[in-house]
């Protein structure tokens, strides 16, 4: 068995895989990072706790914003956001280098703020038997006694090409033995609720949704999601309202990928007092279905900036989250969030373009050149081996419009 360091290296023919295994990042690039030691100055009294909902039918309610932990562990980060209102840290086994569970149950340990947290963490179990065995490695880690929500990590991994072992993974949401093990998880009285984070491909994703409302054993799911992909693809929709109507509680994360390289502030949402990112996150609250929004934020000034977003938020019109879903279509130019895999289709090639593009934006975007290349390298020969595609038609088919000419050989420099 891998130590929890190595949790992060498991192969394309585990049952969940390292490469797709970094959090939603909710903002702009890496300045002023928060990574220093804990600010020695007065402490400032901390505001209330952000606006809540109700996370599906455990009934809990969650802050609208949480912090990922999937980079920055700071204990300047973690009191910041503390004193900012989040009351909500989600992390897993291989954050930043499997270090995240220790800093953030030091954190907690040390402020004696556990019992005010909801705390979520991740595993990459190959077997049901398994993630039954993994929840005291998790404990330990964060030195606690109880996991308020533990997810199956990264579920269907993040291939778009619809072939391998993948789509294997399809019908855990509704197979008896990891139902089983999930009741004999939260039988144990150490982990509160239980479910999966996903960001595959488009149509394995609304596949395992629906499964997951089929299984009944899922309590809650965290996934990629942003306000285009909803309005453009019907089957997800439904498969949203599934969920929502079964009780299962949605996490929203990856909602940022798409609207990355915006301006920061864009006319129709300067008016409203508002960023461009801060327009983002509005509108996928205005998703009631939408419990809370996972953010990977890596400096005090990103965290400012959505915690405010959090604190001041109405719900949008349709006119102005069609805005916001232009920014989308204008500026996403790295990674598509609703790869269907038309592109690939589109270009004739079995090279798995939206995943090399997305393996990019973790290198250049978030700053994780090490889980880039593992997620890189983690893809075959053959869905590498984009040289023979179209990849003009690539483009043109393309939700985003990505410009697959220049993202791959970028790709291919930086991750071979």
């Amino acid at each position: 068995m891998a130590n929890d360091s190595e949790r992060c290296d498991v192969t394309r023919r585990d049952f969940v895989k390292v490469g797709v295994a970094t959090a939603a990042v909710a903002g702009l690039p890496y300045a002023l990072r928060a990574d220093g030691p804990d600010d020695k100055k007065k402490e400032k009294k901390p505001k209330k706790p952000l606006p809540t909902r109700v996370l599906g039918r455990t009934g809990e309610k969650v802050s609208i914003l949480n912090l990922g932990t999937a980079q920055q562990t700071s204990n300047r980060l973690f009191n910041a956001a503390w004193d900012a209102g989040i009351r909500y840290l989600d992390t897993a086994d291989c954050y930043a280098g499997g270090n995240a569970e220790k800093k953030v149950g030091r954190w907690m340990a040390k402020k004696d703020k556990r019992k005010e947290i909801f705390l979520v963490t991740k595993d990459h179990p190959a077997t049901p038997d398994e993630w039954v065995q993994t929840v005291d490695r998790r404990l330990a880690a964060l030195q606690t006694d109880t996991i308020d929500l533990f997810f199956l990590h990264a579920i269907g991994g993040g291939s778009t090409s619809g072939v391998g072992g993948d789509e294997g993974h399809r019908d855990v949401p509704k197979m008896k033995q990891w139902a089983a093990a999930a009741d004999k998880i939260k039988k144990s009285g150490k982990v509160k609720y239980v479910g999966f984070s996903t960001h595959t491909s488009l149509p394995l994703r609304t596949a395992l949704l629906n499964n997951a409302v089929e299984g009944g054993w899922v309590d809650a799911i965290m996934l990629g999601y942003d306000p285009q992909i909803v309005r453009e693809d019907k089957a997800f929709n439904k498969a949203l309202d599934n969920c929502h109507k079964a009780g299962i509680g949605l996490i929203s994360m990856k909602e940022m990928r798409g609207a990355k390289h915006a301006p920061k502030f864009l006319p129709k949402f300067e008016e409203m007092g508002l960023t461009t990112h801060q327009a983002v996150l509005h509108a996928v609250w205005s998703d009631e279905r939408i419990a809370s929004i996972c953010s990977d934020m890596p400096n005090l000034r990103i965290l400012k900036e959505n915690t405010d977003a959090a604190r001041t938020f109405k719900p949008m019109d349709k006119s102005t989250i069609g805005a916001v879903i232009g920014v989308y279509e204008q500026y996403a130019s790295a990674y598509c969030n609703g790869c269907d895999g038309r592109c690939q289709r589109a270009g004739k090639t079995e090279a798995a373009l939206g995943d090399i593009a997305r393996c990019l934006s973790y290198y250049e975007m978030d700053g994780c050149r090490a889980t880039a290349r593992q997620a890189y390298s983690a893809l075959t020969s053959i869905e590498r081996d984009w040289h023979d595609a179209d990849l003009a038609a690539a483009s043109n088919a393309c939700v985003s419009n990505l410009d697959f000419a220049a993202l791959l050989p970028r790709a291919e420099d930086k991750l071979a």
